[in-house]
């Protein structure tokens, strides 16, 4: 199957304090790279990053909300920053601007 998905979140929406929240989306390798960053910001942005990436992989896929826990996908990034998921049939692509994360993920097979 090929798709494409795209997914925008509003960053101030997210609650960064809430790790039952936290936990649901993020994976455990990226649970702990969450823990390792240095400000509230570069959490919020992670955080924002990975759901709007996930989100994005599920439309790509033709899922709804459930389709796949979120748990299930992983998004982590290479030696030069860029990200990429745990799927070999999908790319990624994320950018934060100021209160907004979006995520673009095209599956090819």
């Amino acid at each position: 199957m090929k798709g494409i998905g795209v997914d925008i979140v509003d960053l101030e929406r997210l609650d960064i304090n809430n790790l039952h929240f936290v936990k649901r989306i993020l994976s455990d390798r990226e649970f702990q790279l969450y823990h390792q960053m240095k400000s509230d910001q570069r959490r919020l942005e992670f955080l924002g990053g990975r759901f709007a990436g996930k989100e994005a992989y599920l439309k790509a896929y033709h899922k709804g909300i459930g389709g796949i826990n979120f748990q299930d996908i992983e998004i982590l990034n290479d030696e030069s920053g860029c990200p990429f998921l745990n799927d070999e049939n999908a790319q990624i692509s994320i950018s934060h601007e100021k209160k907004y994360a979006v995520a673009f993920v095209i599956v090819e097979k």
